[in-house]
């Protein structure tokens, strides 16, 4: 098994990099997930090439996920997506409504049926949306928000150019191969007093580190993380760029969930 040579985050040394688990869902032999001791960050190594991550987002990501989450997750039919995360939108809404721009321009990226921009649109907002699915980009093109395949299509338009008020993504941070550059070009398109906000999972998971299920440990460890953040690590990670941050942590699921 190929062994990484130092953090793809801070850069120490072997020596700090530990398994926390060969158990990749979805992966191939010779993948593993490792925690660095200084920064706290896990990731998978060795990572899919550009090859491999183009091919899985595009035409397998839909059925990776309608495959882990089940049907009433809605991945296969973007309607039923809207849906199903209803009860997502009502516990966002509770972070985001005093954060929200009165106006202007909101962006999502990786915005999948963008059941999280409808909502926004209603609210007077203008709304674009990035989804590299094709299935869920013309559903989203269909209900009246442009969407556009990449964020590098959306630039070469030009028609943001002058900038978007708030940029938002959820469980998305952790699939990107290099985070720095990503945080920093969404950084680079806000207007002055423009936001960005993101939500990502934890590896503190208590079904983790508190239980330490071997079910779940199959489970959680999926080839479509190149990371998992804890607060340390992530608090590492927007250091480096340099801008005034604030972390909430929040309990996605209920106790219905551990006991099952």
């Amino acid at each position: 098994m190929a062994l990484p040579l130092k953090c793809p985050l801070c850069n120490k040394s072997h020596e700090d990099q530990n398994v926390v688990t060969q158990h990749v869902y979805g992966g191939k032999p010779g993948q593993a997930f490792y925690r660095c001791s200084h920064c706290d960050v896990c990731y998978l190594f060795p990572g899919l090439t550009q090859e491999e991550e183009k091919k899985f987002y595009v035409a397998e990501f839909s059925n990776f996920m309608n495959e882990r989450a089940g049907s009433t997750g809605g991945w296969k039919d973007p309607a039923k997506h809207v849906e199903a995360n209803a009860w997502m939108v009502s516990r966002r809404m509770k972070y985001l409504t005093n954060r929200l721009p009165k106006s202007g321009r909101v962006l999502e990226i990786g915005c999948s049926s963008a059941f999280m921009l409808y909502p926004l649109m209603e609210r007077g907002l203008e709304c674009v949306g990035v989804e590299t699915s094709g299935v869920f980009g013309e559903y989203v093109g269909s209900r009246g928000i442009d969407c556009y395949v990449s964020t590098k299509d959306l630039i070469a338009t030009g028609l943001y150019s002058e900038g978007v008020n708030l940029i938002l993504h959820s469980f998305v941070l952790e699939h990107i191969s290099a985070p720095q550059a990503f945080l920093q070009q969404q950084l680079d398109r806000l207007k002055p007093g423009g936001q960005l906000i993101f939500e990502i999972s934890n590896s503190a998971d208590p079904l983790m580190t508190l239980y330490d299920l071997p079910a779940f440990e199959r489970f959680y460890w999926i080839v479509a993380h190149t990371w998992y953040f804890s607060k340390p690590s992530l608090e590492y990670l927007l250091n480096t760029l340099g801008h005034p941050f604030e972390i909430l942590i929040d309990q996605r699921y209920d106790l219905s969930n551990h006991m099952v």
